[in-house]
C-alpha cells in the first residue's frame, strides 16, 4: 500500500534537512559555529599574549588581522553547511569576513571606552561596574550580530524570502553569545597561556559558539523550510 502524499512529503523534508551520517541542518550549523568560535577565541588569546610587546602600528595591524581571520573562519565553517541547501553562496565567506572585521574593530573600541570610563568611576561598587560592563558586552554583541546578519542577508535575499529576519536573529544570537563569552573570560588569565587558561578558553569558545549557532540555526531552519518543502 502506497504512502499518503503528505507523509511522503514529510519524509522527504526530513531527508533534505539531514546531511551525511545523520547530521541534521541544525546540528551541523551549531557544530560549525561552535568550532569557528573556538578557533576565533584561540586567535584572540594568542594575539593578547603578544600585544604588550607591540607598538601602536603593529597593534592596529594585529587587531585588523584577528578580525579578518575570525570572519574567514566563521564564514568558511557556515558555508560548508549552507552549501548543501543553497547553491551559489560562495560570497558568504567574503561578506562574513568583511563584516566581522568591521564589527570586531568597532566593538572592541566600544568595550575599551566603556572599561576606561568604568575605571574612572569610583561611585559604584565592583559588582555594579561588572554589571554595567556586561550590559555593554550585550549591546556590542547585538551590534556585531546586526552587522554580520546584514552582510549575510545580502546573500540570503537572493535565494529565500523573509531573509530580513536573519539580521534580527543574528543580533539576538550574538548578544547572548558574547554575554556567555564575557562570563567565561572571568575564569581566564590573559597574562599567561597555561593549561587552565586553554581549557577555560576552549569551553568558553564552544559554549558561546553553540549559543550563537543554536539561535541562528533555528532561524535558518525557519527560513529554509518553505524552500526545502518544495524540493522534498
Amino acid at each position: 500500500m502506497s504512502k499518503h502524499p503528505l507523509e511522503n512529503q514529510r519524509h522527504g523534508l526530513i531527508h533534505t534537512l539531514r546531511l551525511s551520517k545523520g547530521w541534521t541542518l541544525w546540528e551541523a550549523w551549531v557544530a560549525a559555529t561552535a568550532i569557528a568560535e573556538l578557533v576565533s577565541l584561540v586567535l584572540v588569546l594568542l594575539a593578547s599574549t603578544t600585544m604588550k610587546w607591540l607598538g601602536t602600528t603593529e597593534l592596529v595591524a594585529v587587531l585588523y588581522t584577528v578580525g579578518l581571520l575570525q570572519g574567514i573562519v566563521l564564514g568558511c565553517a557556515q558555508w560548508l553547511v549552507l552549501r548543501h541547501y543553497i547553491k551559489h553562496v560562495g560570497k558568504w565567506i567574503a561578506v562574513t569576513a568583511i563584516a566581522a572585521t568591521i564589527a570586531w574593530l568597532l566593538g572592541i573600541k566600544a568595550i575599551a571606552l566603556l572599561s576606561f570610563f568604568l575605571v574612572l568611576d569610583h561611585t559604584g561598587t565592583a559588582e555594579m561596574r561588572t554589571l554595567a560592563l556586561a550590559r555593554g558586552v550585550f549591546l556590542v554583541g547585538a551590534w556585531t550580530g546586526g552587522v554580520l546578519g546584514l552582510a549575510q542577508w545580502l546573500v540570503l535575499r537572493e535565494h529565500i524570502r523573509r531573509a530580513g529576519w536573519w539580521v534580527f536573529a543574528n543580533a539576538i544570537a550574538w548578544a547572548c553569545g558574547l554575554l556567555v563569552a564575557f562570563v567565561g573570560t572571568t575564569f581566564m588569565i590573559f597574562d599567561r597561556f597555561d593549561l587552565a587558561t586553554a581549557l577555560a578558553g576552549a569551553a568558553t569558545g564552544l559554549a558561546a559558539g553553540a549559543v550563537v549557532g543554536g539561535i541562528t540555526g533555528i532561524a535558518l531552519l525557519w527560513l529554509l523550510k518553505p524552500r526545502l518543502r518544495r524540493q522534498a
